[in-house]
């Protein structure tokens, strides 16, 4: 039976990760978080209560922008720790790159596909052009603590121990037995993220 880890999982009723090997972290794990999904709770910014080369893989999307600088390293040594020899981890984070982009281009469209329009709305950004474009890395109306840009991401996992170290692009995966296919992807929120694959 694989051991699949998927990192800040959020409650995953109804979605892929509701079963099928699955095992989902999350420190907000409550008591109706249903089953068949299998939960841990435990802060990711410590030393994780898995043992050393117990997963297949990880699959951590739109987590690290929440986590403190200071505390990401700690993160990176611990996928590496459990993860087994040659398995990979996928990660997903919003890429500060298509938001200075979209900033310069001053397209009001991308505001509404980030963060719809319900939120452009409640939060005025159409009155407040910089915030617009900026707060998905800010603590004001989302709980980000940083910018992850892809190479702060890359320098942490080349320090942590990993091999090969990939950038991809949505869908696009060199280890779809667990992360997809294009059909069937694991992925989310192409209109913001980037996506990258290391190998431990």
């Amino acid at each position: 039976m694989l051991k699949k880890i998927n990192i800040g999982s959020g409650n995953v009723t109804g979605s892929p990760f509701a079963g099928n090997d699955w095992e989902c972290v999350d420190d907000a794990y409550g008591p109706d978080w249903l089953p068949p999904a299998v939960y841990h709770k435990f802060d990711l910014r410590e030393t994780w209560p898995l043992p050393r080369d117990y997963a297949d893989c990880i699959f951590a999307s739109h987590i690290f922008e929440h986590i403190e600088y200071i505390k990401q390293r700690k993160v990176y040594e611990e996928a590496y720790r459990v993860l087994k020899p040659g398995a990979p981890i996928r990660i997903i984070c919003p890429d500060p790159r298509v938001f200075f982009r979209n900033w310069q281009a001053k397209n009001k469209n991308f505001i509404n596909d980030c963060y719809g329009p319900e939120n452009r709305k409640l939060y005025g950004y159409d009155d407040n052009p910089a915030m617009s474009f900026s707060d998905m890395f800010y603590t004001d109306h989302y709980d980000h603590l940083i910018a992850p840009s892809i190479c702060m991401i890359q320098m942490f996992l080349v320090r942590a121990g990993f091999s090969k170290i990939t950038e991809m692009q949505y869908t696009n995966t060199e280890f779809p037995e667990f992360f997809g296919d294009y059909e069937h992807t694991l992925d989310n929120r192409p209109v913001m993220s980037w996506y990258l694959e290391a190998v431990k």
